[in-house]
């Protein structure tokens, strides 16, 4: 039987379940955000600019730990909330289940192989000699314990929005990333411990974190629970969790790859500051990775709707959650769009006071914000397809913008345009993945409505 604390997702109207879901939850990121601006200000400030470049130019392999971490969960979570929308709370409980023994053994593969070979990836990911001591000591506590942390947190979390808890995934991250920022306060400037401290500020906050969410389902303040080890292993459950989350690793790991692949090519070019020019690029990635924030809360929101109603076969409520997520991501997109184009120099300034790394991050920023409206559609496309069990859509939305338009723009407009058209390939990727997205959402739309009037028809009768 459904308890009422689930009920009310196909119930309540749509758009006041979808910001009520999508708000408390983008509060929390935008607060855990605001310590990685925050951390970029003291870094820079404090430490230099080779100090942010050391850390900005390992974020790809913290973004790929987190791609695998949002696998499990994500597919999860798609999972959960279909279960939870038939009134199957067993079946969702041995779903959560398994996905905690995946965790658990993603987080041993990770730590161990990264930190074994973790030498070799720096150099092949181009960090320079004046970048690699930073890198090296921020690095290495990251990968002993915030890697585990990451992996196994995710669970917690994504069963927590599973549910439409998005209170309580609020007071998580918000008293995470408070615990954060006071923390590198403390470690840089208090005991002068440099990156090693950064990280080491990270690992702590991350780890009151994974408690809390743990109690949040010890204290039995969930409908689920959290029960390792308690049902036998499902293999159909497991692969299920994997494939439905292979659309979210291919989404994250590509922006893993592409910041990657874009620092290595700053580095590479010739008549440039190239260090420069990657901490600059490294301050564009914190705004970014900031402003995108209540994007990712929306996407949350809307596939926990669009899930739980699917499952529930309340497929009208599906095409008004679609129609609610779009306009809601275009309207924010825009208003970013027009801050970070007609007014980057102030939020730049925060950062630091070198006018020369606040002209290039600025000039960076004007190219990678000009689309951002359309950037998010790609990701409702795939969290909808997630949602509603179809793994090969999702698989392609997931991929579409950054595999099959950015990487190959980044390869191929720099030949003609040089570094302009390094910057040029962010707006024509999210252009043409927007009108791509919408010709799939317009015909799943279509598919949906006959799928409501069959229902109809059948309790008609």
């Amino acid at each position: 039987m459904m308890r009422r604390d689930t009920a009310h997702l196909g119930e309540k109207p749509i758009i006041g379940l979808f910001f009520g879901i999508a708000l408390p939850i983008a509060v929390g990121m935008m607060v855990h955000g605001l310590y990685n601006v925050v951390d970029a200000i003291f870094v820079t400030r404090a430490l230099g600019a080779d100090a942010m470049g050391g850390i900005s130019i390992v974020f790809p392999i913290q973004m790929f730990v987190f791609a695998l971490a949002t696998l499990i969960g994500s597919g999860m979570a798609s999972i959960v909330a279909r279960q939870l929308g038939a009134k199957d709370t067993e079946g969702a409980q041995a779903t959560i289940d398994m996905a905690m023994r995946l965790a658990i053994g993603f987080a041993i593969v990770l730590t161990l192989g990264i930190y074994i070979n973790m030498q070799e990836i720096l150099v092949f990911m181009g960090v320079s000699t004046a970048l690699m001591p930073y890198a090296v000591d921020y690095l290495l506590p990251i990968v002993l314990f915030a890697v585990p942390i990451t992996m196994i947190n995710q669970v917690p979390g994504d069963a927590l929005r599973a549910e439409g808890k998005a209170m309580f995934m609020m007071a998580t991250m918000t008293l995470s990333a408070v615990l954060n920022i006071i923390l590198d306060a403390v470690f840089i400037f208090g005991l002068d411990s440099g990156v090693e401290g950064v990280a080491y500020a990270t690992v702590i906050s991350q780890a009151v974190a994974l408690i809390i969410n743990f109690w949040f389902f010890l204290a039995r303040k969930t409908q689920l629970s959290i029960r390792p080890f308690a049902y036998q292993s499902d293999n159909k459950v497991l692969n299920e969790i994997i494939l439905l989350g292979i659309p979210i690793l291919i989404a994250h790991a590509g922006v893993s790859i592409f910041i990657a692949f874009t620092n290595y090519s700053l580095a590479q070019l010739p008549d440039i500051n190239n260090d420069l020019y990657i901490s600059a690029y490294g301050l564009i990635g914190r705004l970014v990775m900031f402003a995108i924030l209540p994007l990712i809360a929306m996407t949350i929101a809307f596939q926990t709707l669009a899930g739980f109603n699917y499952g529930a076969k309340l497929y009208g409520r599906v095409r008004t959650t679609i129609k609610v997520g779009l306009i809601a991501g275009l309207s924010y997109g825009l208003l970013m769009s027009a801050i970070m184009i007609l007014a980057p120099y102030p939020i730049i300034g925060m950062f630091t006071q070198e006018e020369t790394l606040i002209h290039v991050t600025a000039g960076i920023g004007m190219w990678v914000f000009m689309a951002f409206p359309l950037a998010n559609a790609h990701g409702l496309g795939s969290a909808l397809f997630q949602a509603l069990g179809k793994a090969r859509e999702a698989l392609f939305l997931s991929s579409l913008r950054i595999y099959f338009l950015l990487l190959p723009g980044l390869l191929i407009l720099p030949i003609f345009y040089g570094l302009e058209g390094l910057w040029l390939a962010f707006p024509v990727a999210d252009t043409i993945a927007f009108l791509i997205v919408m010709i799939l959402l317009v015909k799943e739309r279509g598919r949906l409505a006959m799928l409501e009037q069959a229902e109809q028809a059948k309790q008609g009768t």
